[in-house]
């Protein structure tokens, strides 16, 4: 199942040299151990910078959204098998 979403999260984050990995999701009551990190793109969004980051855990794979202005984390997309 495919959904479209754009709900606000919290994420745990690993640093390694320039490069950051989300670690840790928590959607509403739920929490996601992300054990793949499959993609990450930055865009300008006017004059705000935007990383979208594509992770997945052992059934779900999210696409996330990093606003580097407000520091704000969204889960945008969804994918799962039920």
């Amino acid at each position: 199942m495919h959904q479209l979403l754009n709900e606000p999260i919290e994420v745990l984050v690993e640093f390694k040299g320039k490069h950051v990995k989300p670690r840790r999701i928590r959607w509403g009551n739920n929490i996601y151990d992300m054990n793949a990190f499959n993609l990450v793109h930055g865009v300008l969004e006017g004059t705000k910078q935007v990383f979208y980051f594509s992770v997945s855990d052992a059934t779900n794979f999210m696409k996330l959204r990093f606003e580097t202005e407000s520091l704000e984390w969204r889960l945008v997309e969804l994918y799962t098998d039920g």
